[in-house]
């Protein structure tokens, strides 16, 4: 695995929240978003310094020193900006400091959030609309698919800039799985062959009201899969589709065979690691604290999900970059460089590099600061181009808090409380009740 780069000095700026108002309040007070900005600048030039922040939660490990390498690096081509990391510890945290500095009238110049979090800040006009500036990029026609598909809302227009993005794939333990299955019949059939002596073949977290854990996220990528969804293309929530209801039942009767089994706190890596479990199925993002689960005790297997009638599919999760409107325009045009710098090939394939995340554009992918590594992990090349089709539901105000519902049915039918088909309508009229 190529190491990663040597720590420098972190950047930190701890806010104080001056309020615990909402957005909505925001809104009430007459923000409004601007029109767009002007296209990408040049950070270094003019004559004034300017500081722009960035509120992220890159807290730990290495991803907290390959976001503070990059920085320095940016700061060293552009010598008149500097940027204060604003650092959360988890992005639960960083959801909260978001809608209280924006409530406050203290928001940051840039922030790392999920797309569904974009929706009440674009409510609020609190977000800048970035369409003027990603016309004008020189790195938005190398992205994938998906993730350009991951910096809109409904309304189409670019509100976000990608940052940290991950696929799922399946870990395994090679003692025990001679072969990764390709499809989602074989992995059952490998599954409960394995499930023995001790062994659960995989063990998952299908989360709970407060959101979806893997468990249930595996749920909707199989049932897309097979041709279903739990979102419609309009962000409407669709559980009780036959291919969902099908999909929860694949992992109860799973379960009911002794083939699963369910837990809290990456219970997979942690099976896994203790060689009692033969399978996690879980996304890139965690490859290097899967290595340190199995450390010496078997060959490490890493492969993308298998597929079912309709072909791959996958879940693209991570979180991007949003602008706040209420930025000077000095900071705006720092803040965008930064941005455009973080999704250049090279330090995009130092990111991945170092963190295990996926490089967002085959030019990242194929730059050489990315080459050690892919050569080293060659299963990249397969899962990488996922990111033309990976999905992600159509961000309105109603999903998180419908996401939840679903889990909740995954959890009630795997504990077995519920059968599926009572879960999901229960969990569909909960969640239609929110659409406006």
């Amino acid at each position: 695995m190529a190491a990663p780069f040597a720590r420098r000095g972190l950047r930190r700026r701890v806010l104080t929240v001056a309020g615990a108002g909402t957005i909505a309040a925001l809104a009430l007070a007459g923000c409004s978003a601007s029109d767009g900005g002007s296209g990408s600048s040049d950070a270094s030039s003019g004559d004034e310094p300017v500081t722009i922040t960035f509120m992220e939660a890159m807290s730990s490990g290495s991803l907290q020193t390959a976001l503070a390498d990059a920085t320095d690096r940016f700061e060293e081509a552009n010598p008149r900006v500097t940027v204060e990391l604003v650092e959360q510890p988890d992005y639960g945290t960083l959801q909260t400091k978001i809608e209280a500095e924006v409530s406050a009238g203290n928001a940051p110049t840039i922030a790392q959030m999920y797309p569904g979090w974009a929706v009440p800040l674009v409510e609020a006009g609190a977000l800048e609309s970035l369409d003027d500036r990603v016309a004008g990029s020189d790195e938005y026609d190398g992205f994938y698919e998906g993730i350009k598909s991951s910096m809109t809302l409904e309304d189409g227009t670019n509100w976000m800039w990608p940052f940290n993005k991950s696929l799922y794939v399946q870990y395994y333990n090679t003692d025990m799985v001679s072969e990764a299955p390709t499809t989602w019949d074989d992995f059952g059939t490998v599954a409960r062959d394995v499930s023995k002596d001790g062994v659960v073949a995989l063990s998952v977290d299908p989360g709970g009201s407060g959101g979806m854990g893997a468990g249930t996220q595996l749920v909707d990528i199989l049932a897309q899969s097979n041709g279903g969804a739990t979102f419609d293309d309009t962000g409407a929530p669709t559980f009780t589709d036959p291919a969902v209801v099908d999909a929860l039942q694949y992992f109860v009767d799973m379960q009911s065979d002794g083939a699963l089994a369910t837990g809290t706190n990456y219970p997979g890596q942690v099976a896994l690691g203790a060689e009692t479990g033969a399978f996690d199925l879980s996304t890139v993002a965690g490859y290097t604290y899967e290595l340190d689960a199995v450390g010496d005790k078997f060959d490490l297997g890493v492969a993308p999900l298998p597929e079912g009638s309709a072909g791959a599919a996958n879940s693209l999760s991570g979180t991007n970059i949003g602008m706040f409107s209420s930025a000077s325009d000095a900071e705006k045009d720092a803040a965008w460089s930064y941005m455009e710098f973080l999704t250049s090939p090279a330090e995009m394939g130092a990111w991945a590099a170092a963190t295990g995340y996926l490089p967002i554009s085959a030019d990242a992918m194929n730059d050489d600061s990315y080459a050690d590594y892919l050569a080293e992990n060659p299963w990249v090349s397969g899962v990488i181009e996922q990111l033309d089709t990976a999905t992600e539901p159509v961000p309105q105000s109603w999903t998180s808090e419908a996401q939840g519902y679903l889990a909740a049915a995954v959890s009630e039918a795997l504990a077995g409380s519920a059968t599926p088909e009572d879960a999901l309508a229960s969990a569909q009229a909960s969640a239609e009740a929110l659409v406006k």
